[in-house]
């Protein structure tokens, strides 16, 4: 760790320490920072200073601080993970210390979302996601494979959804502003007879599609509407059995309009998912729990594309994703001192769809077994952990990935953690078996059956102090990937001699029909990659109303094949934000920014996009009978993409601009 870091943190807790000793009197009226609980990074329920990888966590009280009601916007102030804005009906994805959404996991209540990621780039779209029916998000940085298995190389994101905590609650929450959008919300929990908890969340979302380019007739966000369900069951039977059931789902519908080398085409788009969860928790004695689940989703969607400019005929696809997940797990604590985990999985994943895999709706499917262990034990101010996973899987057989973890507790204020893991990701079904011929663009990408597990390892270590009134916290980190895969312009075959040829050079089968005069695109292993840097990130109580809040994230990321630095990731990322609360009033204000420097779009070429900041504002009022307004500007500062000032108009990020929203939300609780 740099020195002159080191030193910042001392001068700041010395600081705190003067400051705290000549206002004691004064401190007493400060309410403390809180403590935060998270589960992600050790699958145990664990203070987030304890956690030996960094895990970063919103609470819903901070979500709703911010006015935001997708995931997306969420993550975007967290330090190290990076997404882009847009509109909401644009495709959202994120970056957790510069690996992509292709090697980060995405699960709620700790299962995986469901999204045909294999054939949408890796993305599981988090603008899809909504923020209302969260009680916490929790990302855990690095490679997350020994705990949570393929496709945790960067990370974890876990949203957990909310659960009943009086004996009737509820609320209805609506909002409206700019681009005609309308955000209702419509939630009620229960808690009856201290054995059975309900709880049921239903929502409605829509915008209105927009244009960047004056006089386009192409729009950069489609007109969107979307339903959001959510249901939780769970009973008690008694102290040591409980039995607990979770459906979810959405339906979206979205339209717009582009160019293509056919002239302007309108497409229109219906997507939905549905899950459901069944969770039974064992505890047979006070130092030994088991829990198992039996989960099932499933992933729809159909999309059209005609042409405005020519009698060119409907195009049509449709593409379906079924995920079927068992999975037992075990905890046994040993004495005060040591608690082992462990568990067994299986899971069978399928995806079909006319235009999208070979053998269209016939499908491909894969299967998983994993069993995976983990012993955490404390001594005193030092904990250690340690574990592992071994993974099978049916096309590329067995892998198997180890993680350790330290923290050392060196007093109540200052605490130092490192931590060593492993990841794996199999190639998904779309990269082994995609084959997609776009209607309106004269390309196509296929699949390569011939490609090699990514393999993944990261390590970290940093350090935090915590006072009464301060925190902060310096972390490393280094990420390095291999076989990273991605898609290469493998040309456009003129001739069948050529096509056969280009086949035969990446080892593709013919039962894969890629078509003449196009230009085509095909997955591969490109080698090796590693991310590197550091972050700072912390948080003061200026005054017993007012905190301040703050972090930056230097971050390397290179392709080690070529040299160059890698695509859409941001050298230096920063946030910092100032909260003002007056419980006595009843007043909510904030204002928060975020900021990015230049980044590559082609680092072969050298091409860049601006850099960037943006500034949001929120503040809400209570009123009598649990009411309360609120009001939020985001981008107050109306900051896009500076290309759009030249004389012919581009853009590298489809940001809006200035956008406001307002409305009001009101809740109830009756208490025992």
């Amino acid at each position: 760790m740099n020195a002159w870091v080191l030193g910042a943190l001392l001068l700041f807790a010395q600081t705190e320490k003067d400051a705290g000793s000549k206002t004691a009197e004064r401190e007493t009226d400060i309410p403390p920072l809180k403590q935060v609980m998270v589960v992600t990074g050790s699958r145990v329920e664990e203070l987030q200073t304890d956690s030996a990888i960094k895990v970063e966590a919103v609470s819903r009280e901070q979500m709703q601080q911010t006015g935001y009601e997708r995931l997306t916007d969420v993550l975007a102030e967290m330090p190290g993970v990076m997404t882009r804005r847009g509109s909401t009906a644009t495709v959202g994805g994120e970056q957790i210390q510069g690996i992509d959404s292709r090697q980060v996991l995405v699960l709620q209540d700790g299962l995986p979302v469901v999204g045909a990621r294999g054939i949408k780039s890796g993305v599981i779209n988090l603008n899809r996601q909504s923020v209302g029916r969260l009680q916490q998000v929790e990302v855990a940085k690095g490679a997350g494979s020994a705990l949570f298995g393929t496709d945790a190389i960067g990370g974890v994101v876990n949203m957990i959804t909310r659960d009943p905590v009086e004996k009737l609650e509820g609320g209805v929450s609506f909002s409206g502003g700019s681009l005609g959008a309308i955000d209702g919300r419509y939630d009620i929990g229960a808690i009856v007879a201290k054995r059975l908890s309900l709880f049921a969340d239903v929502e409605h979302h829509q915008m209105d599609s927009y244009r960047l380019i004056p006089g386009s007739p192409a729009t950069v966000g489609p007109d969107w509407r979307r339903y959001d369900g959510l249901f939780k069951a769970r009973y008690q039977f008694n102290d040591r059995f409980a039995l607990g059931f979770r459906a979810n789902g959405y339906h979206n519908r979205e339209t717009g309009r582009n160019f293509s080398e056919t002239g302007l085409v309108e497409g229109a788009s219906n997507d939905s998912i549905q899950t459901y969860a069944a969770i039974a928790d064992w505890i047979p004695t006070a130092r030994t729990v088991f829990q198992a689940r039996a989960y099932a989703a499933r992933y729809d969607e159909n999309s059209t594309t005609a042409s405005l400019q020519s009698p060119a005929p409907l195009a049509f696809a449709n593409l379906n994703q079924r995920y079927h997940r068992l999975d037992a797990t075990g905890s046994q604590q040993i004495g005060s001192w040591n608690t082992l985990q462990g568990g067994v999985e299986w899971t069978q994943d399928l995806y079909r769809g006319a235009n999208r895999l070979v053998a269209d709706n016939a499908g491909r499917q894969v299967t998983t077994n994993d069993f995976w262990l983990q012993d955490r034990a404390s001594w005193k101010r030092v904990t250690v952990t340690l574990g592992g996973r071994i993974h099978h899987h049916s096309l590329f057989g067995g892998a198997a990935v180890p993680k350790v973890g330290v923290v050392y507790r060196i007093t109540d204020s200052w605490v130092v953690r490192g931590s060593f893991g492993k990841g794996f990701r199999a190639p998904d079904l779309g990269q082994l078996y995609f084959r997609f011929a776009n209607p309106a663009n004269f390309y196509q990408v296929i699949g390569n059956p011939n490609l090699q597990p990514e393999l993944g390892a990261s390590w970290s270590t940093g350090v935090m102090y915590r006072g009464r009134r301060a925190r902060v916290g310096v972390s490393v980190f280094r990420n390095n990937v291999r076989n990273l895969i991605d898609t290469r312009n493998a040309g456009t075959p003129r001739t069948t001699e050529a096509l056969l040829a280009l086949m035969a050079q990446f080892q593709i089968p013919q039962t894969f029909e890629p078509l003449l005069n196009r230009q085509t695109f095909i997955y591969f292993n490109i080698g090796r990659i590693h991310t590197q840097g550091f972050e700072i990130d912390g948080e003061l109580a200026l005054t017993r109303g007012l905190r301040a809040r703050w972090a930056y994230t230097f971050l390397d990321a290179e392709d080690e094949f070529t040299g160059l630095r890698l695509a859409q990731r941001h050298r230096h990322q920063g946030f910092t934000g100032l909260d003002y609360l007056n419980t006595r009033l009843g007043l909510i204000a904030n204002v928060r920014g975020s900021f990015y420097s230049n980044w590559l779009l082609n680092p072969a070429a050298g091409t860049r996009a601006f850099g960037y900041g943006v500034w949001d504002v929120y503040g809400s009022k209570d009123l009598p009978r649990g009411v309360q307004l609120f009001a939020s500007i985001d981008n107050i500062g109306n900051s896009r993409d500076r290309k759009l000032a030249n004389p012919t108009p581009s853009f590298d990020r489809p940001d809006y601009g200035r956008m406001f929203r307002g409305g009001i939300r009101w809740s109830f609780k009756r208490k025992e």
